[in-house]
């Protein structure tokens, strides 16, 4: 809001009526006939001021895995392509098992011809009609038939590939009728709801990190968007090669945009002690410290001292004779001398700041 305008008040022209320009005079203010300066407001507003880390960490999914083929042989079914998204038992890769899907056959023929002899031959040796080594012959034998069966199960579900988790396929190379050996890399998923990223505080301001606490990320030496999410993790050891402490940030990706294996820098900062907050633009300084203009209720400008102990982006955060809620004078400011009185329901703060928190380094 721009207020003053290039009219003498009323009081000005009456010449020598109470708050006119003598009375200015005397306090300092703006002569007769001056104008009153146009300005802008804002409203002081609660903060935070707290111990600010930077550091620069490197991003990984929330959940990642390298798909790695337990069985050679030939790829039968190929069910994913590059960057498709896949639901947690969702077929990746089928290899031929023609001959396992056999000893399957054979093991399931098997089993329940010895698990009948078994207990025939358990129940003779209970009743004295067959000896103890006829009938541990006939356990062992149900045994190594049951054992058959399992590894001839085992065999074929090592050669059907599945997703673990939902997640993003990453780049894979095998196409149906491939030759594959044991070892050879299928593919990569990455759960991408989330993004984990890995950096280090030092240790003088291992303390003031704490789990749940905000944190900043944006791309280092891009132009993209900050994104926001919090401590997950922390380490409970310093490391003592470097003497820095190890954190995990978690963000949620909403967007979609998030790069696991990209660099991040990364700024968080605690929620410390209680201050104050408006724009930058409104603090001047002098020989005595800085200073900002605030407006009382008869919309008197009126000097009050205060303490800057951090900026962050366009906004002060400080300390001093103001309080939550006082209207001070942002563009303007210079142009201001006491005695200058701006109209109450003029002065109607405008553009106010949010509340939120800056950090000391």
């Amino acid at each position: 809001m721009t207020l003053g305008g290039g009219r003498p008040s009323l009081d000005a022209a009456r010449g020598g009526a109470a708050g006119g320009p003598r009375e200015a005079s005397r306090g300092g203010g703006f002569g007769q006939g001056a104008a009153l300066p146009a300005i802008t407001t804002a409203v002081v507003e609660p903060a935070f001021v707290g111990r600010m880390v930077e550091a620069v960490g490197a991003g990984r999914a929330a959940k990642s895995v390298t798909l790695v083929s337990e069985a050679t042989g030939l790829a039968l079914t190929v069910a994913i392509k590059s960057g498709d998204a896949v639901k947690a038992g969702d077929l990746i890769l089928k290899i031929e098992d023609a001959e396992q899907r056999i000893a399957l056959a054979r093991a399931r023929a098997q089993y329940p011809v010895v698990k009948a002899n078994n207990e025939r031959y358990a129940a003779l040796y209970k009743e004295d009609s067959a000896s103890k080594l006829e009938a541990d012959n006939a356990f062992n034998a149900f045994k190594a038939a049951e054992a058959d069966l399992r590894a001839a199960e085992f065999a074929i579900g090592q050669r059907t590939i599945r997703a673990p988790f939902d997640g993003v396929i990453g780049l894979t190379s095998i196409e149906a009728g491939d030759y594959v050996r044991a070892g050879d890399v299928v593919t990569t998923i990455d759960d991408l709801s989330a993004l984990i990223i890995e950096f280090v505080a030092p240790q003088e301001a291992a303390g003031f990190v704490k789990i749940g606490q905000r944190v900043e990320a944006v791309l280092t030496g891009g132009a993209d968007a900050r994104i926001v999410g919090v401590v997950s993790a922390i380490d409970s050891r310093i490391d003592s090669a470097s003497r820095t402490l190890k954190v995990e940030a978690k963000f949620s990706d909403a967007s979609g945009k998030l790069l696991p294996g990209a660099t991040y820098a990364v700024t968080t900062t605690n929620e410390g002690a209680p201050a104050l907050q408006f724009p930058g633009l409104a603090a001047q300084w002098d020989r005595t410290g800085a200073y900002v203009w605030k407006l009382g209720e008869n919309g008197a400008a009126m000097r009050a001292s205060v303490t800057i102990l951090q900026r962050r982006d366009d906004w002060a955060i400080a300390e001093g004779d103001i309080r939550a809620g006082d209207i001070v004078i942002v563009e303007g400011a210079d142009r201001v001398r006491p005695g200058m009185r701006f109209p109450p329901k003029d002065a109607a703060a405008q553009g106010r700041p949010s509340a939120g928190s800056a950090g000391i380094n």
